[in-house]
C-alpha cells in the first residue's frame, strides 16, 4: 500500500519579488496582475468549470473589480438564489470575493 507517490507532485517554479517591488506600485500593476493570474490558473483545474467561470470573469471580482487572487478568500455566487429559481449552470455562477460575497447578500436583505 502506497500511501502518497512523490513522483506525482507537480513541480510549480517560484518567480522570486524582487526586493524594491510593490504591488503598490502604479508602474509594476500589469506585472502582478500577470503574477496573479498565473498564480491563479495553478489553483484551477484546466478546463474545468471553475476555471471556465474565472476566465469569462477576466480573472475580476465582479463586485469590487479587484483580481481574484489577490490573497482573500473566493467563494462562488449565484446570481439568482436558487430559491429564487437560479442553478447551478455556469451563467448563473461567479466567483467573488468573501467579503464581496457576504456584501452582496446583505445588500439583497435590505431590498426585501
Amino acid at each position: 500500500m502506497t500511501l502518497y507517490d512523490v513522483a506525482n507532485t507537480p513541480i510549480v517554479r517560484h518567480i522570486k519579488v524582487k526586493g524594491t517591488s510593490s504591488s503598490d506600485d502604479p508602474e509594476l500593476h500589469e506585472d502582478w496582475e500577470k503574477r496573479r493570474t498565473k498564480t491563479g490558473k495553478n489553483h484551477k483545474a484546466q478546463g474545468s468549470k471553475k476555471d471556465k467561470l474565472a476566465k469569462e470573469q477576466n480573472w475580476k471580482c465582479p463586485v469590487c473589480g479587484e483580481h481574484l487572487f489577490n490573497g482573500e478568500m473566493i467563494e462562488i455566487n449565484h446570481i439568482v438564489c436558487v430559491k429564487d429559481g437560479g442553478t447551478d449552470d455556469t451563467e448563473n455562477l461567479s466567483h467573488v470575493h468573501k467579503i464581496c460575497h457576504k456584501q452582496v447578500h446583505s445588500q439583497s436583505k435590505l431590498k426585501a
